[in-house]
């Protein structure tokens, strides 16, 4: 496709965010590029839903909600927005000027307005063993089903959160065997729980469908609830499971293919490194962009929406997107009207539930920072937790710091994997809150560049 020099918004992700945008911007006539480093829409929600669509009965296993994304996906490729896949956005400049690469080329274009819906990340879970040959993420087990509905027989899943227990859920509903759930979220509420649960009760029929989850997953296999003090062991592969249970007895399962999570955080790095402000949030544990409630940024005409501005859930995600572009709309005008009430009200009833997840789902702390030291932490550079405490003991007052010491930080994933622990490791010696000590400071290029693609940016450049 040929890329034109200037649009009126640029939409970085094709999520439920990024694709309900895109509907609303042909609505409001604005020529929109869409740029996505994956082969179609959906993200990670919907992934592979428009591939999908044709074998919609040999994998009904994923449930009604990942299907509701066909209707939207449907939407958006009926819209006029010009879409190009498998393009990696690696810088946005405070003047709006995008920079992405698509097959080996590097493109630049100038945007009135930047929409960034890069959604979100699975949390780090630096237990001991995570880094083994046998170990994935519970996002890449349902990744798999998503493209081609594969899978592992007798797998173990170790943790908790929402996509945790629907994934176990789609993996026993695909005729998949799992051979046990060590599930880490403790048997009774906190009293905050109780009172978060009465906001919640706006999105009953999201509660009923959790609790109906765990209950069928309680049935279907072997569990544990309240587990704690979780590894994985192995002499060059993962081979069995430690933890101790809900009475205090320490537990071993062996086996060969292992699945953990403790839920998801915004992907930030594309926000950070276009030197947009961020907050810190103490429910979710973890960073924020700062945004107005239409998902404006501090650098004006710069949005974010979906899970990239807080984890909220694909409906949330969908009304945020179509918000910030009625919000462009009526830039020039008043900032209300009536259609933006509504939309803000409707998005605000679909994260009435989340106080109450991040409460009940709140990682514990040795998912956060391991207590074994040789557990790994940054696993670019393969450092363990006793090399950065070594570093930290130093004097390193912050991330930044740090780097200079024992390179943490700064391997091809920039921090995505270790962020977040550093921090918490650097704030638990200094005594200091994770706000305090901040994060890593992210600058573009925030993907792997290569020399021939800035040769071809240069060409561009000369021959506009």
């Amino acid at each position: 496709m040929k890329i034109d020099n200037s649009y009126d918004l640029v939409i970085v992700g094709s999520g439920p965010a990024g694709m309900s945008a895109a509907v609303e911007a042909t609505k409001q006539k604005m020529k929109a590029l869409v740029l996505d480093d994956q082969s179609s829409a959906g993200g990670q929600v919907y992934r592979n839903v428009i591939h999908n669509r044709n074998i919609k009965a040999g994998l009904s296993f994923l449930g009604k909600d990942y299907w509701f994304g066909l209707n939207l996906a449907d939407e958006f490729e009926s819209s006029s927005v010009e879409v190009s896949t498998q393009s990696r956005v690696w810088q946005i400049s405070e003047d709006k000027k995008v920079f992405f690469s698509r097959n080996g080329k590097a493109f630049c274009v100038q945007a009135k307005f930047v929409l960034i819906a890069t959604g979100a990340m699975e949390r780090p879970m630096p237990i001991p063993g995570w880094t083994l040959p046998g170990v994935m993420s519970v996002g890449a087990a349902q990744t798999l089903l998503k493209i081609n509905g594969s899978g592992a027989d007798g797998a173990i899943f170790a943790g908790t959160g929402p996509l945790f227990y629907l994934t176990i859920w789609q993996y026993i509903m695909a005729g998949f065997e799992v051979k046990a759930v060590i599930d880490t979220a403790p048997s009774k509420l906190s009293l905050s729980a109780y009172l978060w649960a009465v906001p919640a009760l706006l999105q009953i029929n999201l509660l009923l469908r959790g609790a109906k989850w765990r209950s069928y997953i309680r049935n279907q296999c072997q569990y544990f609830s309240a587990a704690h003090s979780v590894s994985i062991v192995g002499t060059g592969v993962a081979q069995s499971l430690c933890f101790t249970d809900n009475k205090g007895k320490k537990q071993t399962i062996s086996g060969e293919h292992f699945f953990i999570h403790q839920g998801v955080v915004p992907n930030i790095n594309l926000t950070m490194a276009t030197n947009l402000q961020h907050r810190w949030s103490k429910r979710q544990l973890c960073w924020h962009p700062c945004t107005d409630s239409f998902g404006e940024s501090s650098v004006l005409g710069i949005f974010v929406a979906g899970d990239g501005m807080g984890i909220a859930g694909a409906g949330a995600a969908a009304l945020s997107g179509k918000t910030a572009i009625k919000r462009m709309a009526k830039y020039t005008k008043s900032r209300l009207s009536i259609s933006l009430v509504l939309s803000k009200l409707r998005r605000a009833k679909q994260i009435a539930i989340r106080p109450f997840l991040d409460t009940v789902f709140k990682p514990p702390r040795d998912w956060l920072v391991p207590t074994d030291d040789t557990a790994i932490v940054c696993r670019c550079e393969a450092l363990s937790k006793a090399d950065i405490a070594a570093a930290i003991k130093l004097g390193v007052s912050g991330p930044n710091q740090l780097k200079s010491f024992c390179r943490a930080g700064m391997g091809r994933c920039q921090g995505r994997m270790c962020g977040l622990t550093v921090q918490n490791m650097i704030a638990e010696h200094n005594k200091l809150s994770e706000k305090e000590i901040g994060y890593f400071r992210l600058r573009p290029p925030i993907r792997p560049l290569t020399v021939g693609e800035l040769a071809a940016l240069a060409e561009h450049d000369t021959s506009s």
